[in-house]
């Protein structure tokens, strides 16, 4: 991960973060320490990501950097030592300056990047990682290509609507090909499972009462973890995404073909392309119609074509929690009941401030109705988490801590502690129980 800039006015006048995530936690270097913390944790599964920029660092798998191999092996062999599983995501955002030049993700040459680069890694650790993900929150990841907030960053917001819509394409079709690669090259020898992950917000109407209220909310789950999800099930878009744009193309008079559709042949190859999903979760919000004002401001093609606003701040926290549940039971519905791994689950926590009575009370909501779901019946084999570490964080910078463990990001060394909460998920973690909390 490379250094985040802005103007100097912007960092300034807090309209910006600025920051390094060069070393962040710098995990790179304290393996032993990070091991052994895991270990007293209690956890059972360590879920980590693959940078390439450390495998590939100039992006074509016959310049292997060797110093990354050689590191993630031995993290791998420690944590198998430790009784710990590795599960591995082959990206997080951060594919790297170097390929980006050709447009990353907008580009379909970058399929021939990718492909080898996840073959090179099947090959190095492929024999004892047996879960393995392709790409982070698809949709989210999508955003970097029309925006600042996530990697790579490329502060175009004209390009909403177009250039993350191809980014969408090209990562579905991506993920489908490693999927079918693993499938024809490793399945046989090495036994593992393919995954990619959904980044998940349920949506509630505002006016639960109001029809228009809604469809906003369905909307926003068909143009974001549904429109994944839809995908994969079916090879196709969603119609409620293909209509939303075509209306705005309509209004706006707009002659490009902004969405690329795929082939019966691509289709084939999509549909049932995973092993399990990967469920990130952190919170629920409502959603309205946008109003004729609000829309003819928006300047966003995307934001034009969702034509729904939300209320970050409006969810109880038996929203949130129950957000979760209806979460897994639309995927149960929707995708024939896959197996599902919970990736990312995890409470917010400001520098100097203890929450942890709070991160206890959200963890404790959000797993009791993780056995609601299970009495269901919904194929859930796994919960991380998020996270072990306070770590850089993409929309919060350092300023949000989600770590069991914190981290002195002003001390060079990094240090580590453990938090308050230390207790309860150590519990949770060695015994499998969750605990009553008064």
């Amino acid at each position: 991960m490379g250094v985040y800039e802005f103007p100097s006015s912007a960092v300034e006048d807090g309209t910006h973060f600025n920051f390094d995530g060069d070393v962040a936690a710098d995990s790179y270097h304290k393996t032993d320490i990070d091991v052994k913390l895991l270990k007293e944790l209690g956890v059972k599964v360590y879920r980590f990501s693959l940078p390439p920029t450390r495998i590939v660092p100039m992006v074509h798998d016959h310049l292997i950097g060797e110093p990354g191999i050689a590191h993630y092996n031995n993290l791998i062999d420690k944590l198998i030592e430790n009784g710990i599983t590795p599960m591995i995501s082959l990206v997080n955002y951060d594919m790297g300056v170097v390929f980006n030049t050709i447009g990353g993700l907008t580009n379909s040459v970058s399929y021939i990047f990718y492909l080898n680069y996840a073959r090179l890694c099947f090959e190095k650790f492929g024999d004892r990682v047996k879960h393995w993900t392709t790409f982070p929150d698809l949709h989210l990841a999508a955003e970097g290509y029309s925006s600042e907030h996530f990697a790579p960053g490329y502060q175009e917001p004209i390009f909403g609507g177009f250039s993350d819509y191809q980014v969408v394409y090209h990562y579905i079709m991506t993920h489908a090909m490693t999927y079918h690669l693993y499938n024809e090259e490793f399945r046989e020898k090495q036994n593992g499972q393919i995954s990619l992950t959904m980044d998940a917000m349920w949506f509630y109407p505002k006016d639960p009462n109001n029809p228009e209220h809604q469809k906003a909310a369905e909307n926003a789950r068909m143009s974001t973890f549904g429109l994944i999800a839809h995908v994969l099930a079916t090879g196709k878009y969603p119609e409620e995404f293909l209509e939303s744009i075509y209306r705005t193309n309509k209004r706006e008079n707009i002659r490009a073909e902004r969405v690329k559709q795929f082939t019966e042949k691509e289709q084939e190859l999509i549909k049932g392309a995973y092993d399990f999903i990967v469920v990130n979760y952190y919170k629920s919000v409502k959603v309205r119609p946008m109003t004729d004002e609000e829309y003819v401001a928006e300047l966003n093609l995307k934001r034009r074509d969702r034509g729904y606003t939300m209320d970050l701040h409006s969810t109880t926290e038996n929203e949130v929690y129950e957000g979760f549940l209806n979460i897994l039971k639309w995927i149960k519905k929707e995708m024939n009941n896959p197996k599902i791994f919970i990736g990312e689950n995890g409470f917010p926590e400001e520098e100097g401030i203890d929450d942890s009575e709070k991160k206890i009370a959200y963890h404790t909501g959000i797993l009791n109705k993780l056995l609601e779901a299970l009495d269901e019946d919904i194929n859930v084999f796994g919960y991380c988490v998020w996270s072990f570490l306070d770590t850089l964080e993409f929309t919060f910078g350092y300023w949000k801590k989600f770590g069991i463990y914190a981290v002195d990001f002003n001390d060079e060394s990094r240090p580590r502690s453990k938090k308050n909460s230390f207790p309860f998920f150590q519990q949770l973690f060695q015994t499998k129980k969750l605990q009553i909390q008064n």
